[in-house]
Order: structure tokens, then C-alpha cells, then sequence
């Protein structure tokens, strides 16, 4: 019965490229069994567990993923039960990209399910491995370590891609492609990601006027740490970390880049960490699991961060960052068709004042990335994103009063690359171009992007 409702809500939900695309799936009150309508999570944990408390359930029941066990074409039947049960968790626990154990790392890899549901299997490694090995017929090393590979929840009427690895051993892959901003990570997990961009512009639209002759160029290293904390893939928290290395020059042309290149602290060029904060990421409706939404405060950490004229007593500091607390918030929508997927964002981006001679600045950028995925290690995307700037102007006749004004947006649009160099680990390319402003500068951007994921 369980696996015809999970048949039944992909068909009914078809074209899906994963059961977590659909809200609720597995908590919606949406299937009828004896007159009640019930979810697959209160059929799974209420009725069969509950009453049988039989960890062999773990291999019949199959939730539509890639990495559930595999469906049966064959219907389970009371007098049979018993054997039928064993049949399937002997056949899942001896295929060796379902468990496997890599000599190499003395680790023995196991699905999520071990981790998941621990407790039905003892609570620990050691018991895990023993109750595996009850049904293997090559026994796993009970002195490796264990690990759970990451479970990959494309929709299983696809291909399923193995790749072995050079020791042999058959590794899951996990499809980082889709892996957004707005991607949550699971209790233990972590992502390390480091984006290098160049940012250089030589001329700028200001009061109807064009200005030129210049080159500025703002190299930033973003370092950004996230883990995940909940079970259920509803709470990461995180840290971002922004070192950059800035420089203008009169030299219009390429060769004005290189001042950004000096790292050095002058009134041509800027080096330094220059805002730290914490981050936090959550999906905050479980019926809707494609929406998350992101909060970080970035604090200035670099002593001047926007510069200081020369004077007879110091010398002069390039432009570095803001100097003032920005709180940004941002939030995502992701939808998956076929080889296709559509992630939006929408942001809040304050910066707060911090004297009396600032003013406030809200940023209120939108962005829309298409990608397209020709393989499961391959992405093309493109993206575009428009962003008005809000500021409060001061009264020099009432300081305290301020009128909020539209000074300046932006519209920038560019392409970009992904490639998954292993199962956890890949790099994007990415390139823009401001094409249009009010009030603002004109420039491109140049990206390489890495993230790891840990296992």
C-alpha cells in the first residue's frame, strides 16, 4: 500500500524530477486507507513501525528516489511475508553501490537510512555493521569507521549514475548541479565554498552625465562556511568571510586592472578582511520545500573601510568596503523540469548608518538563473539581475527627518558553467556585464566559484 500511494502521488504530480518537488509529499494528509485520509509519514512511522518495529521495512518501502531500495514487481502477501522481506534486504545489503566499504580509507560507506533511522538498528556503528553483516555474504570490516553517503533524491524513473572509483568501489554521485543558494544541507553536513570575483569598471552614468578616463577594480575572495543542523534539511547556520584586494587607476584601458593586484594599503589600492558575519538559512514551511530564505550580518573589519583623504599627518586609503552594518536577507525559489532548472531570488539588503553624516542605503535586487544540465557533471546557466537603490536624504534644515529616494539601480545579465569534478566537489565559471545604470557604474564581472560538500 505504501508503495502505491508514493506511484500514485509522482503520477498524479508527473513531470517531477524529485518526490521533494511536491509539498507535502510525504507529510500531506492526501491518501485514503479504510476511509481515513493519512500521509506516507504516518503510514511509515504510525502504523508500520509502530506495530512491527522490523527494520527490514527499510528495504520494501520505497519512497520514488534514486537511492530508496528497488521497487518490486511483485505484490507482498502474508503467508509469504517473511522470506519475501529477507529476499530484499539480502539483495540490497549485497549490492555493492547500495553498501560498500573503501579499504583505502577504512571507511564502510551505508546509505542515509542507517543514519536516519539509527535507532531501529541498534543506535550505533558497531550494531549497524553487525546487522548489515547478518545478511552479507562478504561481511563488512567492523574496524573501518562508518560513513553515510549523501542520499540523492532524483526521481527513480531515471538512470542511475555509478562511477567507481579508482580502488574499485562503486561511489554514489551526487548531483551538485542542483545544488542553489537556496539548498539546505542535512544534520552533520557541511558546505565550504570560496567565490573569487573581479569586478572592474571604467566609466559611470552619474546625474545624466557619463564619466570616463578611469579604472576601478574591486578583487573580492568571498569564504563562506555553512552546517547543517536539523534532521530534516530546515536549518543551516553559517559564516561569511570577505577579503578583497581593490585599486583605480587613470590607465582606462586592461592594464588598469593590475592596481587591484598590488595588496597593498595606499590611496590608489586597498588590501585587507574587510567584513566577517554570521549567517543563518532556513526553509520555513515544510509544506512548501522548494522556498528557503537566508539572513546574514556582515560587521566592517577593516579600519577605514571607505577610505581616507590624505592629510598632513597620514597618507591617503583607497576605497575598501562599506562602513556600516549590512544586514541582507535573501529568498529563494526553485523549480526543476526535466534537464531544466529555474532558481529565483529576492533581496533585502540594508545598511545601516553609523554616524550622522551617512545615509541609510536599501538595496532591493531580484535575480532569475536558468540552467540546463546536458549531463549529471555538466551545467549551463544563464542569469540576469536588477537591483533599485534606496537612500534616506538628510534635511540640512532638520537633521532628524529623512526622505527616502531612489538615487540609483542597475540591471546586469551574464552566463555561467558548472562542472562536478568529484561526487562532492565542483567549480563554476561565471561571467556578467552591467549593461544599463542610473546613477551608478558600468562594469563585468569575472568568477570562479569551488564548493565542497563533505560526505
Amino acid at each position: 500500500v505504501y508503495n502505491l500511494f508514493v506511484i500514485n502521488a509522482v503520477v498524479t504530480s508527473y513531470p517531477i524530477s524529485s518526490p521533494m518537488e511536491k509539498p507535502d509529499f510525504f507529510e500531506g494528509k492526501t491518501h485514503e486507507l479504510n476511509g481515513k485520509l493519512i500521509s506516507l509519514d504516518y503510514l511509515e512511522n504510525n502504523i508500520l513501525r509502530k506495530k512491527y518495529s522490523d527494520p527490514r521495512l527499510h528495504f520494501v518501502l520505497v519512497c520514488g528516489a534514486v537511492s530508496c531500495p528497488p521497487i518490486v514487481n511483485f505484490a507482498y502477501r502474508p503467508e509469504a511475508l517473511d522470506e519475501q522481506l529477507t529476499k530484499q534486504v539480502t539483495l540490497a545489503l549485497n549490492n555493492n553501490s547500495f553498501v560498500y566499504e573503501d579499504a583505502k580509507s577504512a571507511t564502510n560507506y551505508v546509505s542515509e537510512i542507517f543514519n536516519w533511522y539509527s535507532e531501529d538498528f541498534g543506535g550505533n556503528a558497531k550494531k549497524t555493521v553487525a546487522y548489515i553483516n547478518r545478511f552479507r555474504k562478504s561481511p563488512l570490516d567492523s574496524t573501518f569507521s562508518l560513513a553515510f553517503y549523501p542520499y540523492d533524491w532524483t526521481l527513480n524513473d531515471a538512470k542511475v549514475s555509478v562511477q567507481v572509483t579508482s580502488s574499485g568501489i562503486p561511489e554514489k554521485t551526487v548531483n551538485l548541479q542542483q545544488f542553489t543558494a537556496g539548498s539546505l544541507l542535512g544534520k552533520g553536513k557541511m558546505d565550504f565554498t570560496l567565490f573569487n570575483t573581479l569586478y572592474t569598471e571604467n566609466h559611470q552614468l552619474w546625474l545624466g552625465a557619463e564619466f570616463s578616463g578611469y579604472r576601478s577594480t574591486f578583487v573580492t575572495h568571498l569564504f563562506q562556511f555553512t552546517l547543517g543542523t536539523s534532521k530534516n534539511k530546515r536549518v543551516n547556520f553559517g559564516i561569511d568571510v570577505n577579503f578583497r584586494s581593490s585599486g583605480t587607476s587613470v590607465d582606462s584601458t586592461a592594464g588598469g586592472i593590475r592596481n587591484a593586484f598590488l595588496y597593498t594599503n595606499t590611496d590608489s589600492s586597498r588590501v585587507g578582511i574587510t567584513s566577517v558575519g554570521p549567517r543563518i538559512k532556513l526553509q520555513p514551511f515544510a509544506a512548501v520545500p522548494n522556498f528557503s530564505l537566508q539572513s546574514t550580518v556582515l560587521i566592517p573589519t577593516i579600519e577605514h573601510p571607505e577610505g581616507r583623504s590624505a592629510t598632513a599627518n597620514s597618507t591617503g586609503l583607497y576605497w575598501a568596503d562599506w562602513n556600516r552594518i549590512t544586514w541582507w536577507n535573501q529568498f529563494f525559489v526553485t523549480k526543476s523540469f526535466n534537464k531544466f532548472q529555474l532558481f529565483t531570488e529576492a533581496d533585502l539588503l540594508f545598511r545601516f548608518r553609523t554616524n550622522e553624516s551617512q545615509i541609510g542605503m536599501l538595496d532591493l535586487p531580484v535575480s532569475a538563473f536558468l540552467s540546463y544540465f546536458p549531463t549529471k557533471k555538466i551545467t549551463f546557466y544563464g542569469m540576469t539581475q536588477h537591483v533599485h537603490r534606496f537612500t534616506n536624504d538628510i534635511d540640512p534644515n532638520n537633521p532628524i527627518v529623512t526622505d527616502w529616494v531612489i538615487p540609483a539601480n542597475y540591471t546586469a545579465s551574464g552566463a555561467g558553467f558548472k562542472y562536478q569534478l568529484k561526487s562532492n566537489l565542483n567549480i563554476e565559471l561565471l561571467y556578467t556585464n552591467f549593461w544599463r545604470g542610473r546613477n551608478s557604474g558600468l562594469g563585468n564581472t569575472f568568477n570562479i566559484g569551488i564548493k565542497y560538500l563533505t560526505r
